[in-house]
């Protein structure tokens, strides 16, 4: 929140507390101010991922049943509790700051075309797939599906470091320059 955003008064007693040299009163009302904003913040990402939270409740109540039928209270227990909900808020958020950091190494990352054309596709199949979850599940997807794509990569045979890859590639421009007779 900005100072244009105060009302007159609040404006006008804010400069005679800077302006008496009443720094605590004068920054405790930007802290209030900017308490304010992040509790509005916090409340939007919650509506945001409640769709989420609630899917993986309805998982945990449907997949865990009692020993005598129906839902066991230890699934209960667990799916009301803080913690399952602070982590289940927190994947949306991790899984999308895996989204953006796949597509930061699709467009600037040191791999063959191949290799970012295979990783664009399984990104673009994970968004989709995601899709249901809203702009957070369409960025989570993305991460996962590059994350896979790495995988399935690896597993069949992309198995050398970077610097073995740099020094591949050097033998190769070196035999394609002796090919031409350049070097």
């Amino acid at each position: 929140m900005d100072i244009s955003s105060l009302s007159p008064q609040q404006q006008q007693l804010l400069l005679q507390q800077l302006s008496s040299g009443d720094l605590g009163g004068a920054t405790g009302q930007i802290g209030l101010e900017l308490a304010g904003l992040l509790g509005e913040k916090t409340r939007a990402y919650q509506s945001a991922t409640d769709p989420f939270v609630r899917g993986a409740q309805d998982l945990l109540y449907k997949h865990v049943p009692s020993k005598t039928g129906g839902i066991s209270p230890a699934a209960m227990r667990m799916a009301g509790s803080g913690a399952f909900k602070g982590a289940m808020r927190a994947l949306p958020a991790l899984g999308a700051v895996g989204g953006v950091l796949g597509a930061a190494d699709v467009i600037a990352g040191p791999d063959s075309g191949w290799n970012k054309g295979m990783d664009t596709v399984a990104m673009g199949i994970g968004g989709a797939l995601g899709a249901a979850g809203g702009p957070l599940g369409i960025a989570a997807g993305a991460g996962a599906g590059k994350m896979l794509s790495d995988a399935t990569q690896w597993l069949l045979g992309d198995k050398m470091t970077t610097q073995e890859k740099d020094q591949r590639i050097m033998r190769e421009a070196l035999l394609a320059l002796q090919n031409r007779g350049i070097a």
